[in-house]
């Protein structure tokens, strides 16, 4: 078996895209537009999202995925592109060895940056 990749649901397709690709450097893949709702792949990081954009996704409610989290080496670096961006996230802490923010995305994602102390 092979990871194949993460899919979630969007509420706003443009909106998150910019998101995805300002904030965790994301280069697209595919670009699949159907009649019914429109399939978005993205690497990011090595890994693959699906930002899935239904005619139904009305509501902001979280969805079975506790949150995303992404190896960084410099956090400092991440948070003041969060600042840059007006993108509220948690107090920094450690745990363990690592330092960690969360914060969230635009369709309720949750997202925590990790950085090796």
């Amino acid at each position: 078996m092979i990871f194949g990749h993460i899919g979630i649901k969007v509420l706003d397709m443009e909106k998150s895209l910019k998101f995805y690709e300002s904030v965790l450097s994301a280069n697209l893949l595919k670009d699949y537009h159907y009649p019914e709702c429109r399939l978005v792949f993205l690497d990011v990081g090595g890994t693959v999202i699906e930002l899935i954009g239904m005619k139904t996704n009305t509501q902001k409610t979280a969805g079975p995925i506790e949150h995303i989290a992404f190896k960084v080496d410099d956090l400092g670096e991440k948070i003041q592109l969060l600042n840059d961006l007006g993108i509220p996230y948690t107090r920094p802490r450690e745990v363990g060895t690592a330092r960690i923010v969360f914060f969230d995305g635009p369709n309720n994602e949750k997202f925590e940056f990790v950085a090796k102390i």
